[in-house]
């Protein structure tokens, strides 16, 4: 039996800015600690562990990195699309997971049933009714095994890690309940009517690879490479000429949409140091209108450096530059934005 409880207070003094996503107030998060992490967890046999609490989403390669091994500053933006929908708390949620491993631990599933989103009550009842979200993945590790929590993005020499992951992900409404508003509206979809599922399915191959061609226990250098795609859909419709809603989906806030992840890093066990450049895209689809689909069609584009005081999960500092492309935004708007970032990252134990 195992317990785990993360306690943190992240992105302290990061500027938060509004949903306009105009930054010029200067807000900065505060430094309020709080729980993420919190599951206890049964080991019955090699191919079934049974979990519950506030549990990682298991929704994508990247989204399962612990944040000391990013291989950029942070998490990419497409790893939070599938909870774009405000349903869950820094890619977690409350519910039952099972997993397990096969082949000599080289192939893993995990499976959960969570919270998601809640419709409101249809009758003198508070409490909602519909369908939980169902949450999936498979990985399999060709090379050495992975058999964490979480996935590493770093080895720093240690492992050698060559894989596939496959990630599925679904909830749906039930017809005879209010539904959520839609984006840029405040109604809610009335009871009676139709409500389009949710789903999201991500794919992944990974790289860590030792220069030394065997990884040890003490670290080495290492490359590290990832690539992941990701089709999501939140089942939110527009009429194509005047661009009212006609179907408020699920997750109205989770456009239908198409995302490319690709990133690279060194790292130099002599020095400490790292190099990485990631390529990030959002692809909205062709069904929304202006200016919802102009609004959120975008391009990232980063490269830094990492220096470990600590390898292995302790501390770092990092600097990264980042370009935001608007692509599709008129010449009477912005077309992108430049971002400097200085990070520094400590997990204590």
């Amino acid at each position: 039996m195992y317990f785990n409880v993360l306690f943190e207070a992240g992105n302290f003094g990061r500027v938060d800015p509004p949903p306009s996503g105009n930054q010029a107030t200067g807000v900065k998060t505060n430094g309020t600690p709080q729980i993420l992490d919190a599951y206890g967890q049964v080991k019955f046999a090699d191919w079934f562990w049974l979990s519950g609490g506030s549990i990682l989403l298991p929704l994508s390669r990247n989204g399962l990195q612990p944040t000391t091994t990013y291989v950029s500053i942070d998490v990419s933006n497409i790893a939070q699309t599938p909870v774009a929908q405000g349903n869950s708390f820094v890619l977690r949620d409350l519910g039952f997971q099972a997993n397990g491993f096969f082949v000599d631990n080289h192939i893993e599933y995990r499976a959960g049933v969570f919270q998601g989103s809640r419709q409101a009550s249809i009758s003198t009842q508070t409490a909602s009714h519909n369908a939980p979200r169902f949450v999936a993945m498979v990985s399999a590790n060709l090379w050495d095994t992975e058999t964490g929590y979480v996935n590493g993005g770093h080895y720093f020499g240690a492992k050698r890690v060559l894989g596939v992951m496959g990630n599925f992900d679904y909830q749906i409404f039930r017809k005879n309940a209010p539904g959520l508003p839609v984006p840029g509206g405040t109604v809610n979809q009335p009871a009676g009517t139709d409500k389009n599922a949710y789903y999201g399915i991500s794919g992944a191959v990974f790289l860590n690879y030792p220069l030394s061609g065997s990884p040890s226990p003490k670290g080495g250098d290492e490359i590290v490479g990832l690539l992941q795609f990701g089709y999501y859909d939140g089942g939110f419709r527009q009429d194509p000429t005047t661009g009212a809603p006609t179907n408020a989906g699920t997750y109205p806030s989770v456009l239908k949409q198409t995302d490319y992840l690709a990133e690279a890093g060194y790292y130099n066990h002599g020095s400490r140091f790292s190099v990485f450049g990631k390529f990030e895209k959002r692809k909205i689809s062709d069904d929304y209108v202006a200016p919802l689909k102009i609004a959120s069609n975008q391009t990232w584009i980063a490269g830094g450096v990492k220096y470990y005081v600590g390898p292995f999960n302790f501390m770092n500092f990092a600097l990264q530059y980042e370009r935001i492309i608007n692509g599709d935004a008129p010449g009477t708007q912005q077309g992108g934005t430049n971002n400097i970032t200085f990070q520094m990252q400590t997990l204590l134990y």
